[in-house]
Formats: C-alpha cells, sequence, structure tokens
C-alpha cells in the first residue's frame, strides 16, 4: 500500500485547487441566471419545469394530471406523487385562474434552488456515511479528500448536471433520494434505504430496477422499507389528495398514455414525439446506441427500432445483468464497501439498460465516482491515481462534446452510452480488488484478535 504523502499534501487545497471550486460555485449562480431566462423570459418556454407546474395544478383543482399539457404541448409522465409535490409551485394554463399561484419565474427559481440543494445534500450525505465507516482512511489527506468525495465527484458528472438544472428536469431529486438509500445501507439502516429506493421509483418507475440490490443481497429489512415507501407514495398520499376514484383514473391513465405503450401492450402514441421515439429524443441507452448504429443518417431514422435490435438489446440487458451479478458474486451481504459499490454500479446500470435513458439521466453515474474515488483511497495515499484521474477525464470530455452544438449528429446516435459503459465495466472490475482488501483486512484483524490473546 502507498502511503508516502507529500509535505503540501497535508493541508488542504492548493491555489489552483481552490480556484476551481471557486469557479464552480461562481458557475452554479450564474448559470442560474440562465435557466431562469430560457424558461420564464424567452417567448417560448424552454425545459420541462412547465410539465411539472401543470401537473400541481391538476392535482390542486382535481383536472387530469395526464391530460394537461404544458406551452410546448408536453405531458407529465411521471406517478402521481410528483404532480402532488408541485403543488405549492402550480401554474394553470391560460384562461385559468391563479389564484393561490405562485408568479412563475418564482416557482422556476424555487425549482433550481431546490435542485441544487437536492444535489448537495445527496452527495454530502453519502460522503459522509463512507467518512463515517472509514475513518482511518479520511485521516490522511481529510480535507483534500473532503473535496474531492464531494466537489471533485460533481465536477466528474457536471455536464449531466447542468444539463438536468438547465432542462427543469428531475434527476437530481432521483440522485439525492440513491445517495441517501446508499448512505442509509452503508449506515447498515436498511429499513430507510428501502424507503429510498421506494421514493426513487415513486418518482421515476424504471428504479423499480433497484430492487435488484435488496434482492441480491438477501437484505429483507431493505425490501421492507421499500414496500412501505411504495405503499405511502403510490397509494395512502395520493388517494389521501386526490381521492380514491381520481386516483384510480390517474393510474389508468398513466398506464395507457406511458407504462402500456412502454411494454408495447399499448397503440397510444401521444408520448412518442416527447419521450419514446427514437428520431426525436435525446436517447442514449443501449437500444438507442444501437438504432444510431444501425441508421447513422439521423434524417432517415425510423421512429422505432427494428424487432432484431429490440431483441438484441434485451440479450445485451440480460449479460449486462448477468455481468453485475456474477461480479457481485453469490447472492448475499457482502463488506460495506463491496455492497455500496454493487448499489452504485445498480444504478448506471439502470440508465443504461432503460429504453429511455436521456442525456442527463447520467447524473446517476455520481455515486459510481465516489465509490470508486473511496475504493482507491484504500490502497493509495494519492488523491487521485494517474490512472483513475485519466478515465475521469475521459469521462468528463466524452459526456461534453457531443452537448456541443457542432456535434449534434453524433449526439443523435446515442453515444453517450459509451463512456458509460466504460466506466461501468471499469467498475466491475474493481469487485476482485474489493474482496482481497477484505480478506487482507480480515487476516489482520484475525491475527492481531489472536495476538493478543
Amino acid at each position: 500500500m502507498d502511503t508516502k504523502t507529500s509535505d503540501k499534501d497535508k493541508f488542504g487545497l492548493n491555489g489552483f485547487e481552490t480556484v476551481l471550486v471557486a469557479v464552480l460555485f461562481c458557475f452554479l449562480l450564474f448559470f442560474a441566471d440562465i435557466v431562469q431566462i430560457r424558461s420564464a423570459f424567452l417567448s417560448r418556454v424552454m425545459g420541462d419545469a412547465d410539465c411539472f407546474f401543470r401537473a400541481g395544478w391538476a392535482a390542486k383543482v382535481g383536472k387530469s394530471i395526464y391530460e394537461v399539457t404544458d406551452p410546448n404541448g408536453w405531458h407529465y409522465n411521471y406517478p402521481p406523487l410528483f404532480a402532488i409535490a408541485m403543488i405549492p409551485l402550480a401554474d394553470p394554463p391560460p384562461g385559468e385562474s391563479r389564484d393561490g399561484c405562485l408568479p412563475y419565474p418564482i416557482s422556476i427559481s424555487i425549482f433550481y434552488k431546490v435542485s441544487l440543494l437536492s444535489l448537495f445534500f445527496g452527495v454530502f450525505s453519502l460522503a459522509r456515511a463512507y467518512e463515517k465507516q472509514f475513518p482511518l482512511m479520511f485521516e490522511n489527506l481529510f480535507v483534500r479528500k473532503w473535496y474531492y468525495l464531494r466537489i471533485f465527484a460533481i465536477v466528474v458528472c457536471l455536464s449531466p448536471i447542468a444539463h438536468t438544472l438547465m432542462r427543469g428536469q428531475v434527476n437530481l431529486f432521483l440522485l439525492m433520494m440513491i445517495c441517501l438509500a446508499i448512505a442509509f445501507q452503508l449506515s447498515n439502516k436498511s429499513f430507510l434505504s428501502g424507503i429510498m429506493i421506494a421514493g426513487s421509483i415513486c418518482l421515476k418507475v424504471f428504479p423499480v430496477f433497484l430492487l435488484v440490490v435488496p434482492v441480491w443481497r438477501k437484505d429483507f429489512k431493505q425490501l421492507a422499507g421499500c414496500l412501505v415507501g411504495l405503499i405511502l407514495g403510490l397509494g395512502v398520499i395520493p388517494v389521501s389528495v386526490m381521492g380514491v376514484e381520481k386516483t384510480k383514473t390517474a393510474y389508468s391513465d398513466f398506464y395507457n398514455v406511458l407504462i402500456g405503450p412502454s411494454l408495447g401492450l399499448s397503440g397510444d402514441n401521444t408520448r412518442g414525439v416527447e419521450l419514446t421515439n427514437l428520431n426525436s429524443t435525446d436517447n442514449h441507452s443501449v437500444l438507442a446506441f444501437l438504432h444510431g448504429i444501425e441508421h447513422p443518417d439521423f434524417s432517415k431514422k425510423p421512429a422505432k427500432p427494428s424487432l432484431v435490435i429490440k431483441i438484441v438489446q434485451i440479450l445485451m440487458s440480460l449479460l449486462f445483468l448477468g455481468w453485475l451479478l456474477w461480479s457481485k458474486g453469490v447472492p448475499k451481504k457482502g463488506s460495506t464497501m463491496e455492497d455500496a459499490h454493487f448499489f452504485a454500479l445498480a444504478s448506471l446500470l439502470m440508465v443504461l439498460i432503460c429504453p429511455v435513458s436521456h442525456s442527463q439521466y447520467f447524473v446517476l453515474a455520481l455515486p459510481l465516482v465516489m465509490s470508486m474515488l473511496v475504493f482507491s483511497w484504500l490502497n493509495s495515499a494519492k488523491v487521485v491515481s494517474p490512472w483513475l484521474g485519466f478515465l475521469f477525464l475521459f469521462y468528463i470530455v466524452a459526456n461534453l462534446l457531443p452537448l456541443l452544438p457542432a456535434f449534434e449528429n453524433i449526439k443523435r446516435m446515442g453515444v453517450m452510452f459509451v463512456p458509460n459503459f466504460i466506466l461501468f465495466v471499469y467498475g466491475t472490475t474493481l469487485f476482485a480488488s474489493i474482496k482481497n482488501n477484505d480478506k487482507i483486512a480480515f487476516e489482520k484483524a484475525t491475527a492481531i484478535n489472536h495476538s493478543e490473546a
């Protein structure tokens, strides 16, 4: 184990690193103005926030949350719980009374600030859980590691974070719940971890994939927490706010317009252009990537993939899942580091294999970046090893370039799947080293106990 440190590493950030932290915070503050202008002061509303605000209005006055649209004609596409949460920011359609509603620019400002607070709260909570779990590791270079585990991890994923903020999307709320789920798992609070998994499912349905974590770990407390959270988030809260009949109607509409079409069980295509069509959305899933390779000319790309591509996508998704489970090992609880890393990998894999994976969804790679940093510190005194630094630099550039206007055609091929898949693959290779570390630590503890005896 490399334990050599220079004198300067024993203190806080150097001058260059301090400037970068200051630049990051200035960027986030300045970016708030850009989002405000795009979302509230242009002739055409930009971003998705008003979809949520309109759904909040519909839930408030008893209208259908899945029929109301924003000024661009876009719909609300999530379970009822988040629409209920948006009632304080409700924005009625033109011609409807605005009594009791905030001005739209203020709602946008609140949404941005709460999104940013959710990012910091989730990341800082997970970082603190790691620090409590591995206190000896953080005694060395504590100040620098404090910043790197939080700020550096945010910088690595800054492109999808900024894209989420710009689009007024909900992914930072989802990231917060996943970070809290991992943090509670690290702290051996499995029931609360399960409630956080349930919260993510109630926000966006596809995190149901994360149930693979408690199932494979055989953590029944985590499963129980998830069950309780789902009962509250999908049943009790919607019924208490909307009533039984309107809740039943909402779930029926949700199935008809989203779940059914996504599973090929319904012909409703009202969400096609804004969500599911592969020639009209920013999609970087394995399905979109395969479809993009088959049809590199975007002007000739069909809206739906061929049957062959669908079959290949399913087989590849099963292969990736099997690869993750095989890397984790036999179904049981592992060490805290191993299980946290498993959760982080499952979160990124969920995004890769989900049929609809917009570029901002890759904020969910952030927990994996954090677990990679923590594990690297278990083996080296360096804050960031050259190899890990190169991997993160590649990841930053590969996620940023497709978002630039000059690379629009490349982005439409779903190429952001590639750097995130590489990060996932590298993450799975770390399981062997993590288990070896656990074995060495166990042998040392056993030897100490024998010598004391």
